[in-house]
């Protein structure tokens, strides 16, 4: 299986549920809307009932004499910054639900339009999906990114004992300190880069390994790791489709972005194509979770099942009735019209 073929059959698969690409769209206006629901409105009100003067943060003339004032700002309108903060939590929160579920349901419509190749997308499937895969993704993700700051966090630490290790060099020769600035600058990007990529393909390949085998989120991480070591052009497969990703979203930004230099009209042509574009960008990302998710059923689901045993054919080493048809017990008499050897006609 070639990835030429598997994103052909990636795209065929988003053709079938196209209906995806709403789905994200209605995501997003969800997103945006309730944002001036959950944290407008009610910093509106808070403006009406504790009073803010706005002539207090505007005569600040700069930074330091704003952060002079911001503990005497606090106390005086405490209960308007409890307000905002409550109100920017439960937006966060109600970001984190909606996108999850969005996606476990995405996904879920796509696993099982590759393992019948006949199911298309139905709202009922999909809300289905979104709650039986809603917590694993969840979990799943704060695993994998936990996992992710944790291993930043000491390549921080790796970084700081590189860069202490030139300042020691310098002191002794610039021409070392030079070469190992150099050395340990691309040995580090080299590690953040495929930092990123494993993570990246592993929180990819993981959720298509709970999808497809209903794994719990650790044991899907443990397989997915080891996937990740057996299967390594997978990585390659994520770095192809990452890469085109994001091309494909540089051009249709460049694209749209001679509209701003459109006196008057420019601006209200370019509110539509940003709505375009958000489709696009929503079609390739899901032609790329589709030949992703692909990819890990042929090269990972699949092997991964046991082999069939085959029935034994028939006749093979076996007795059969002609070999029992044929021989007759000691003493049974012979049937009639059959003859003994001695008896004459």
């Amino acid at each position: 299986m070639t990835y030429l073929s598997t994103i052909k059959e990636g795209i065929h698969i988003v053709h079938k549920n196209w209906q995806l690409v709403l789905a994200q769209f209605v995501s997003m206006i969800l997103s945006c809307a309730s944002f001036f629901v959950i944290v407008g409105v009610p910093i509106a009100v808070a403006f009406i009932m504790f009073g803010l003067d706005l002539t207090d943060i505007l005569r600040f003339k700069d930074v330091v004499s704003a952060f002079k004032g911001s503990a005497e700002l606090l106390h005086k309108y405490f209960g308007m910054a409890l307000v905002i903060l409550l109100s920017l939590l439960i937006y966060i929160l109600f970001i984190i639900v909606l996108w999850t579920f969005t996606i476990a349901g995405t996904i879920g419509i796509l696993a099982r339009t590759i393992e019948t190749g006949t199911q298309k997308f139905s709202l009922k499937e999909f809300f289905a999906e979104g709650k039986r895969l809603f917590f694993p993704v969840f979990l799943y993700s704060t695993f994998i990114g936990v996992l992710f700051i944790t291993l930043a966090f000491i390549l921080g630490i790796l970084a700081g004992g590189a860069s202490s290790v030139i300042e020691m060099a310098r002191l002794q020769e610039a021409t070392l300190s030079l070469f190992l600035g150099v050395f340990f600058f691309l040995v580090l990007l080299s590690i953040g880069l495929v930092l990123i990529l494993v993570t990246l393909s592993g929180t990819v390949y993981g959720i298509a390994c709970m999808t497809f085998t209903h794994s719990s989120p650790w044991a899907a991480l443990k397989s997915t790791l080891r996937y990740l070591v057996s299967v390594p052009s997978s990585i390659a497969f994520y770095a192809l489709l990452f890469i085109g990703y994001m091309v494909a979203g540089f051009f249709v930004i460049l694209a749209g972005s001679p509209l701003t230099l459109i006196p008057f009209i420019g601006p209200v042509l370019s509110l539509p194509y940003q709505v375009i574009t958000y489709l696009i960008q929503g079609y390739i990302s899901l032609i790329m979770l589709a030949s992703l998710f692909l990819y890990y059923y042929r090269t990972g689901f699949l092997p991964s099942l046991p082999v069939p045993v085959p029935a034994p054919a028939e006749g093979s080493g076996l007795s059969t009735g002609a070999d029992t048809s044929s021989k007759t017990d000691e003493g049974q008499d012979p049937a009639p019209g059959q003859t003994d050897g001695t008896e004459q006609a």
